[in-house]
């Protein structure tokens, strides 16, 4: 049974009245329930909703003691219904002990879920009466953050630098003419390393987007699309990682390479990342 979890706002707790009607003991079957019903207007949820994870919906009950029985109203309580198994109570007052019951409260969704709401009242008699709609909790979506700058530096044959944010290593060109760009060692590797289309770097906008094309894209342990011979390039080139739990979409812009003759050469490699 899936354990659900809410974050739950109750505000209001109100209200007494007095009735004086009496049973009529010549009723054979007589409805002794007592009565409850939703708070409907602007603002209430009162019928079946679709919302997104970690919406909060509000929720408004009036509750009053059969006019037969007259009996006070003893508890109040608020709970789903998932695949047929009731869950947790959400909302658990007791003790009302009054005719009248009137509550507006607001519960938080953080799961992913679909069920039935119930809200049910009780009287001194445990006659039940209960209320309820749908709830369809459907998975939120999370914008990417900000572009950062990002630069890849090797200079003269050391191992590259700005790459172990990702989970990446540069310590090697091939044939001198191509960085070669791999996943580093060991725990420091990257999970996953893949490349994408450079339409993806833009259309590509929440981590959800960006989880889904990581893990369908094919791995690779290698990289070598930027040049190490052209004294400037541009490019337009898009990679992505799984590095630590999290998931990174690289764009490589242009890369540069200054040559001492002595030393050798420091190569740059430009462009943007976000996650």
């Amino acid at each position: 049974m899936k354990k659900l979890s809410y974050l739950l706002g109750l505000f209001l707790v109100a209200g007494m009245i007095f009735s004086s009607c009496s049973k009529d003991e010549d009723e054979v079957i007589q409805d002794l329930t007592p009565i409850i019903t939703y708070v409907t207007g602007a603002g209430f949820t009162s019928a079946d909703i679709t919302i997104t994870q970690g919406d909060s919906i509000l929720v408004g009950v009036l509750c009053t003691s059969n006019a037969i029985s007259s009996e006070k109203l003893e508890s109040f309580r608020t709970y789903m219904i998932v695949d047929n198994n009731p869950q947790s109570n959400i909302i658990d007052s007791a003790d009302i002990n009054s005719t009248t019951f009137g509550a507006n409260y607001y519960i938080t969704f953080p799961d992913v879920v679909t069920g039935n709401l119930f809200a049910e009242i009780t009287d001194k008699d445990g006659e039940k009466s209960n209320v309820s709609f749908k709830v369809t909790v459907e998975a939120g979506t999370t914008l990417l953050g900000a572009e950062e700058d990002l630069e890849w530096k090797r200079e003269y044959g050391a191992a590259g630098i700005g790459l172990d944010v990702f989970g990446l290593k540069w310590t090697s060109n091939a044939k001198e003419t191509f960085a070669q760009i791999e996943k580093a060692n060991d725990t420091l590797a990257a999970e996953k390393f893949v490349q994408l289309t450079a339409e993806e770097w833009t259309s590509i906008i929440t981590i959800e987007d960006l989880t889904a094309a990581v893990e369908a894209a094919t791995d690779m342990e290698l990289y070598e699309g930027i040049s190490t011979t052209v004294a400037h390039d541009d490019y337009d080139e898009v990679l992505a990682t799984k590095y630590n739990g999290e998931y990174f979409i690289i764009h490589l812009e242009s890369s540069t390479i200054e040559v001492d003759p002595t030393l050798g050469s420091i190569i740059t490699i430009f462009g943007k990342s976000k996650k």
